[in-house]
């Protein structure tokens, strides 16, 4: 395989997981607004919330992330992206070491 195409190859799988990550609130829509007592007007803020804090980030990124080498900044961006992911993944399961039955209450939910 080329470079070229490893490279849009490797910039499809990122903004694939960058969508996914977005689109994963969707559905959850009706259960996160009885689950947190949201209403629908709050649901739609919090699911736009995401696009603006993408906006604002890379507004004030263009200004700084120019000085370093685009390949490594890649890599420590995406890294922390995985991070965050898996950090919100793995907060029900922290949760329910602090209060027994909540994961099972929350999956069954």
């Amino acid at each position: 395989m080329s470079r070229e195409k490893l490279l849009i190859w490797t910039l499809a799988a990122i903004n694939f997981t960058h969508i996914v990550d977005f689109m994963i609130l969707m559905p959850l829509g009706p259960q996160l607004m009885r689950i947190f007592e949201i209403t629908p007007n709050a649901f739609g803020l919090l699911v736009s919330s995401y696009t603006f804090s993408a906006g604002i980030s890379s507004f004030f990124g263009a200004f700084i992330l120019d000085k370093f080498d685009r390949k490594q900044l890649l890599l420590w961006v995406f890294g922390g992206f995985l991070v965050g992911t898996l950090a919100c993944a793995l907060a029900l399961i922290m949760l329910s070491c602090w209060r027994p039955g909540s994961y099972r209450e929350s999956l069954v939910a």
